[in-house]
């Protein structure tokens, strides 16, 4: 069952606010505008073994207007206030357009397009902001993951969001959608004399987060799993070491998470393809005639976008300047078919857009982010990988990570890495580690597994020159890869 709940505005005293806006955002030479007004609400409790709670709350309510001008974008937000404060946010938006018009040389054109309205709402079972049993969840998990001796460090988060997401533009679109969010993270530290080592779940640093609701933490298993990744800490103090050299692996559905995330999503934004974005983390290797020629990964790489996917942190059914979403192949058996790309990228090689231009919230213009990119599954299970693969290595769960500029060399740290002799896991390894070169990796993967092996795991992201946080999604199934270099320092 699909549930909502309050918003300070609900969807016609929003859409009158939006129509206020617009009809302000016009004047000579103003070809498009669109108004986005955004209400979020976060709560966050974190814990540490021994330490103070940490609970935050947080509530705003904004508008962001963007306007082209004679081919020329000008954007300008503010937290919400009367219709005067919407009209004054619409002028500054044309008014910086028509400044920006004045002294580049650059122009825009937004091929026409047909409007889409509707509404969206994230299906949720339980409301996460009024379920009551989060600091005794809390208190449970943190004494579970705290009790192995060497445990030095134990710490636990909740959280959750909900936004009511409003969209209108000159084209004719109204959207509406509400989201919600929940999500949970445990992570431990065992150390003795010689090491410290950690472990993480359900994915390290952040944790994971989905596109639902109480449920899905209540689904997590906290207590139980947290008392797991506390003995998997210690019993890594006295691990062996891995080895060095070049190995083949199974890779686990979060490492290929984050390995997607750096070395496809990003790779594939088109503004970074454009030359647009180099600032922050950099730009691609890829070219913008790569499309049908580049030959990404081998014939069992399959990467596709899909914000429509459910109860996952990246899913929408609009982006940010209202294009609907929808599944869209990127990598088809290895070759480059499209970029994830915003409207005014897309126009610029002639494509249609993926639907990829997000916005943290209502104080930022939108601009060309993953969306939930994923490695498509390819058949059977882990156990039948792992006999496929023979002798090497079952890793997952990142510790640590690089890539350079152009998404082109990499090197990733696993919490945990397996020796597989014959097809079966055999001893724990401490301090796994594996590099390599994009393409390169990619055209050595030699099997996916089935759909039944595919985990999703949410992420946060920065972006952007003043920075913006994206949530996205990425996943995978469990991914045999031959000849890696492993043991890079």
């Amino acid at each position: 069952m699909t549930h909502e709940w309050g918003s300070a505005h609900d969807d016609e005293t929003a859409r009158a606010l939006c129509e206020t806006a617009l009809g302000a955002a016009s004047g000579p030479g103003v070809g498009y505008a669109d108004v986005r007004l955004v209400e979020c609400e976060e709560t966050r409790l974190y814990g540490r073994r021994g330490g103070e709670r940490d609970e935050r709350a947080e509530l705003n309510l904004g508008v962001g207007v963007r306007v082209l001008l004679d081919g020329v974008w000008g954007f300008a937000a503010a937290p919400l206030g009367d219709e005067a404060d919407i009209r004054a946010v619409a002028a500054r938006a044309v008014a910086g357009a028509r400044a920006a018009a004045w002294a580049s040389d650059e122009r825009i054109t937004l091929p026409p397009r047909p409007p889409a309205s509707g509404r969206h709402a994230t299906e949720a079972a339980i409301d996460p902001f009024s379920h009551t049993g989060r600091h005794d969840l809390l208190d449970r998990a943190l004494a579970a993951a705290g009790a192995p001796e060497k445990v030095v460090s134990a710490e636990v988060g909740l959280n959750a969001k909900r936004q009511h997401r409003h969209f209108a533009d000159s084209e004719g679109s109204r959207q509406h959608q509400h989201l919600v969010e929940s999500g949970a993270t445990v992570m431990v530290f065992a150390a003795d004399e010689h090491d410290v080592q950690r472990r993480s779940y359900p994915n390290s640093f952040h944790g994971n987060t989905a596109g639902a609701g109480w449920e899905y933490v209540e689904s997590l298993r906290l207590v139980e799993e947290a008392a797991r990744v506390g003995e998997e800490a210690v019993a890594l103090l006295t691990a062996p070491p891995a080895p060095s050299g070049t190995g083949d692996l199974v890779i686990g559905p979060a490492q290929m998470a984050l390995q997607i995330h750096e070395s496809c999503g990003h790779a594939l934004e088109l503004d970074r393809i454009l030359g647009d974005e180099s600032n922050f983390a950099g730009a691609s290797f890829i070219t913008p005639d790569a499309l049908g020629t580049l030959r990404y990964g081998s014939p069992a790489v399959n990467v596709t976008a899909d914000p429509t996917v459910p109860g996952t942190r990246g899913s929408f059914a609009w982006d940010d300047e209202g294009t609907p979403a929808g599944r869209r192949e990127l990598i088809r058996e290895g070759v480059v078919v499209d970029f994830l790309s915003s409207r005014d990228s897309a126009a610029r090689l002639g494509l249609t857009p993926v639907g990829a231009a997000r916005a943290d919230g209502w104080a930022y213009p939108p601009v060309c982010f993953a969306t939930n990119v994923f490695l498509e599954p390819g058949s059977g299970s882990l156990e039948e990988l792992l006999d496929r693969l023979g002798d090497g290595y079952y890793v997952d769960d990142n510790r640590s990570w690089s890539i350079d500029e152009r998404r082109w060399n990499f090197q990733f740290g696993t919490e945990v890495a397996y020796e597989v002799r014959r097809g079966r896991r055999g001893r724990l390894l401490k301090n796994f580690s594996y590099g390599g070169v994009t393409p390169r990796f990619w055209g050595s993967v030699e099997a996916v597994a089935g759909p039944v092996e595919f985990r999703a795991f949410g992420m946060p992201c920065g972006k952007g020159e003043p920075k913006q946080w994206g949530f996205l999604g990425h996943g995978a199934s469990p991914t045999l890869v031959r000849d890696v270099r492993i043991g890079v320092a």
